[in-house]
């Protein structure tokens, strides 16, 4: 019986003088420190324990106070009260968690270096087997060859991961970017209706967006906001709907 009271979070001391009391009301302090053989100072410290927590209450009388268990059903009242307090608590935990989710994370790359840094960031941080869906760039910028190769290298190191790709272009380079995409493995290239133009590009996964802008000095803006890579997703979603292979 002892151990079960102490699980219900009771100390040893605490759960010997309750059961005493239930046995034996109306106990001096005295007779509590005889009879259960704990000394003075943890008695006094265990009842003071006890009466805080509801579950001992005392009279005063010439001889002093006698002290009395409370009835056992006070231990399904503290359950309640806790489940209660724990459910009030949660929601407030849950908003918590929720604040952090939608905490938004910005980034800036600059040059080249800063585009192959972002490219590479793009890849490390996706987790293995994720999707990641590419807004390509359409024709003008696509036409230096550094990038293309660049572009080329790095799914190299995407399907090592097994990263899967869902990427939409502009229909003017489906003989050029087209061609090297759609010869990729774990990619599926759609291309968008004529008079589409996209001067970025742009690449979503989990909580991130990846803005390329492919300039005489390329710039990469990186956004970590689960709301708004949500929103973007859905963007890429409904051009996929009207896009062809």
């Amino acid at each position: 019986m002892q151990e079960k009271l102490v699980k219900l979070g009771l100390s040893k001391n605490e759960a010997t003088i309750y059961l005493f009391l239930l046995k034996n009301p109306n106990i001096t302090t005295g007779l509590i420190i005889k009879e259960t053989g704990i000394s003075n100072s943890r008695v006094y410290e265990s009842l003071n324990s006890l009466i805080s927590k509801g579950l001992v209450s005392y009279i005063v009388q010439k001889e002093g106070k006698s002290f009395n268990a409370s009835p056992p059903e006070k231990f399904l009242e503290k359950e309640e009260e806790r489940k209660k307090q724990i459910e009030e608590l949660v929601p407030e935990l849950k908003k918590l968690k929720e604040e952090k989710k939608f905490r938004t994370n910005t980034a800036v790359f600059e040059g080249f270096e800063g585009f192959k840094t972002a490219f590479k960031k793009i890849i490390d941080d996706c987790p293995k087997e994720e999707t990641i869906y590419v807004l390509g760039f359409s024709e003008q910028p696509y036409a230096t060859e550094s990038l293309r190769i660049f572009l080329t290298n790095m799914n190299l190191k995407s399907l090592q991961k097994k990263q899967k790709l869902k990427i939409l272009l502009d229909s003017s380079v489906r003989e050029t970017l087209g061609k090297d995409r759609e010869k990729e493995k774990n990619t599926e290239v759609k291309y968008m209706p004529k008079g589409y133009i996209s001067p970025s590009a742009i690449d979503i996964f989990e909580d991130y967006v990846y803005i390329f802008l492919w300039e005489e000095k390329p710039f990469v803006f990186m956004i970590k906001n689960r709301r708004i890579a949500e929103s973007f997703k859905q963007y890429f979603n409904f051009l996929w709907k009207i896009a062809k292979k």
